[in-house]
Order: C-alpha cells, then structure tokens, then sequence
C-alpha cells in the first residue's frame, strides 16, 4: 500500500487542517474554499505538505515551504515560498502571464477587513477559479508551472534610523 502525501491547509493564519477529498475531489475542494474568501471573516489560506509520517490528529506541522493568497475571491495576490538547498527563502509573487512588471506594483488587494493590503502588479490579481489552477498544480507538484511568473518579493524591513540621527 502506497503512503499518499498530504497537504495542510491554514485559514487566516490560525485554524489549521489537512485537506482532504472525502467530500469533494482536491480540484473542487481547492476552488470551493477560494470561491469563500471575502476579505473579512476569510481573507488568507495557505497550502503546504505535510512531512512524510506526520500523526496529522496528533499536531499540524507547519512548513517553511508553502502556496497563500490574501483577498477575496473577486481580487486574491499569490505567492509561494521555496528554500534553496541551504535553507535560503524566497518568496515569490505569482503572476499571470504577459505581465508587465517594469515599474512599481499598482493594484491594491485589501484583506482582514481593510486592516492589512498588498500591493500587486494587474497581472498577479487572481480570481478564485484562476487562483484554483495554480493552487492544484501546487498541490500536484510543490512548484508554479508554466505560463505562470514569479517575482521574487523583498522581505527584508528597513532598518529604523535612531532618533537623533541625521
């Protein structure tokens, strides 16, 4: 008997649990659980694999490795994060593509009722159902496939100047 390879879900950073297929395939379970994201009461989730042999009853690991959006199910930015052999990450804006990303991202994707945003270029906004693709092929492969871009995101913070300082 072959070990299937489960994934784990996180809903808006807390509410963690394996996805499974027992009601619907993965493909419509992916899409359905996009379809929900209203930018309120559900506006993240992330998808990641669970380690070889985790007791998914017992705890649900989380991974340095994963796929999320932030939005609503009209407007949802996607991003993945991979790890080099040595354990660098990088994360990566998932875009559509054709995308022109010469200048500075412009769309706006507000979420947790307005508190938080991120901003885009128009061609990495996702709808639910196109986010669903990329989603599942994630989900099939732990990679983006083609046509889909990457950018790689920036995720160091400026350094605060003291006070007094000129």
């Amino acid at each position: 008997m072959a070990i299937k390879r489960t994934h784990v879900t996180q809903r808006n950073g807390y509410s963690r649990m394996a996805l499974i297929d027992s009601v619907r395939p993965y493909p419509d379970q992916i899409r359905f659980v996009l379809n929900r994201m209203n930018g309120s009461s559900f506006w993240a989730w992330s998808l990641w694999r669970a380690p070889e042999g985790a007791n998914l009853l017992d705890s649900i690991p989380l991974s340095r490795e994963y796929m999320q959006c932030a939005g609503t199910a009209d407007a949802l930015a996607v991003e993945v994060r991979h790890l080099d052999p040595d354990g660098t990450p990088h994360q990566y804006a998932v875009g559509k593509p054709g995308g022109d990303h010469s200048g500075e991202p412009t769309e706006v994707i507000h979420y947790d009722d307005g508190r938080h945003s991120v901003t885009v270029h128009p061609s990495e906004v996702f709808t639910a159902d196109e986010a669903a693709v990329v989603f599942y092929t994630y989900f099939l492969t732990d990679k983006v496939s083609q046509p889909y871009t990457l950018r790689e995101l920036d995720l160091t913070r400026p350094t605060p100047e003291p006070e007094g300082s000129d």
